[in-house]
């Protein structure tokens, strides 16, 4: 009788199991339709406050009998129907590449970006080390992925990096700088040797924040370089070389500008700084050419907000400009804005991913301006909009987590992205 019994109490475990593996399997796909439902009910709110907007728009016209202000609404409409005419061509960075993993140990990457020649790459990571390199050498056939990671060349900061990038222009553009949740930025100089890295910390110490940096830039015209902290604080450093002894490099500040709150992101464009405090119904604008001459730009200049100047709907969580016509803006409210740079009008936004207050919106152009990459807080893909469409044409799929942070090349079809699954994945057009 006993055996009996135990052989029951095998079959009842055994069955218990079988149905636990397909309850679990039921989970899985209820959380998939939960996660789209969430998307589709954000693009749902989207067009219910673009109707309303609508409606408000033409009531306030229907009471103005000004033939001037008519043609003026008529024009400037006209001026939004001309942005992004034609459809993307299909040429953007789709197809895996190097993969590389663990570039910082157990530790999470937390940021990236590449150099002007797209031959170094740059990581911050949690573990409080930058990681400088050549990524390319993957592609030889004597070197692995993991090679190139263990060959890496490491610097310490004291705190996790959480912002990095390239100089862009100036005397020499061999600089990478990165910011740390402590406030501290570091700036380091590195030069290629054949198939090795060289690098050192220049002018230590010299830039410190009360708080932690979200964001920096560097000027795409010259070796000026913006740092924007928690605590409302931006700093704009200027590389100075002394041509007596090239290795003496000096960080000369040229401004310190206090905004009313905390810097969520900041960027160049040629030669005015751009800048967005938390709170805020304006990106703020300084031109280094003209004595930092403050210049606003209202947010509210979509179909989503008219009529609401100071009204603050979302924050502006990360930035990035397209020539000198395009901004793009990724906010926290599931919505990437376009915004033509001139008017300040929103010329599309774009909808069909997650992103909260809780999140990380990153987001980048394509090398040919006709698509936008970003990230999805309920998906492990890069979304690839069609800007004229404003739709999702594509989902980059290879990371198994969280999409932290992503740089797209200005020089070729080259995205590189970077995960919670402490991988660093690179993606180049399937032309390339």
């Amino acid at each position: 009788m006993d055996l009996l019994g135990d052989l029951g109490d095998t079959d009842q475990l055994t069955s218990t199991r079988a149905e636990n593996e397909i309850l679990k399997e039921r989970l899985n796909v209820l959380q998939k339709k939960y996660n789209i439902l969430a998307i589709e009910n954000e693009s749902l709110k989207a067009e219910v406050e673009i109707y309303r907007s609508e409606a408000a728009t033409s009531q306030s016209s229907s009471s103005t009998n000004s033939a001037l202000d008519k043609a003026g609404t008529d024009t400037n409409q006209q001026l939004e129907m001309d942005h992004f005419i034609k459809s993307g061509d299909g040429t953007y960075a789709k197809s895996k590449s190097i993969e590389l993993n663990n570039c910082h140990g157990p530790a999470n990457v937390l940021c990236c970006s590449l150099s002007n020649d797209d031959s170094v790459l740059a990581t911050g990571g949690a573990d409080r080390n930058i990681s400088l390199a050549l990524w390319g050498n993957a592609f030889e056939q004597e070197t692995t992925a993991e090679q190139v990671v263990e060959s890496s060349l490491r610097l310490n900061c004291d705190a996790p990096v959480i912002a990095i990038d390239f100089s862009r222009k100036g005397h020499n553009t061999n600089f990478v700088a990165a910011s740390c949740m402590d406030g501290s930025v570091h700036v380091i100089y590195y030069e290629k040797s054949g198939r090795t890295l060289n690098a050192h910390e220049v002018a230590k110490g010299t830039i410190k924040h009360g708080k932690y940096v979200r964001s920096l830039a560097w000027s795409p015209s010259e070796n000026i370089l913006a740092t924007g902290s928690a605590d409302g604080c931006v700093q704009i450093h200027k590389v100075v070389w002394n041509l007596i002894d090239p290795t003496d490099i000096v960080l000369e500040k040229i401004q310190n500008l206090q905004l009313s709150g905390p810097i969520e992101s900041l960027c160049f464009r040629e030669d005015q700084l751009c800048c967005y405090a938390r709170g805020s119904p304006s990106l703020q604008c300084f031109d280094l050419q003209d004595n930092f001459a403050q210049q606003k730009i209202n947010l509210n200049k979509g179909p989503g907000n008219a009529g609401f100047d100071d009204h603050v709907s979302f924050a502006v969580m990360d930035m990035s400009p397209y020539g000198n016509d395009y901004m793009a803006l990724a906010t926290d409210t599931s919505r990437n804005i376009i915004m033509d740079w001139k008017t300040g009008h929103h010329v599309r936004n774009l909808y069909g991913h997650k992103n909260d207050g809780y999140s990380q919106p990153r987001l980048a152009w394509s090398n040919n301006g006709q698509y936008i990459y970003g990230n999805s807080q309920t998906e492990n893909v890069v979304c690839v909009w069609d800007v004229a469409s404003s739709s999702i044409v594509d989902r980059l799929e290879s990371h198994s987590n969280t999409i932290r942070d992503m740089h797209s090349s200005k020089l070729t079809d080259t995205l590189v992205t970077t995960s919670f699954d402490k991988k660093t994945q690179f993606w180049l057009s399937s032309t390339d």
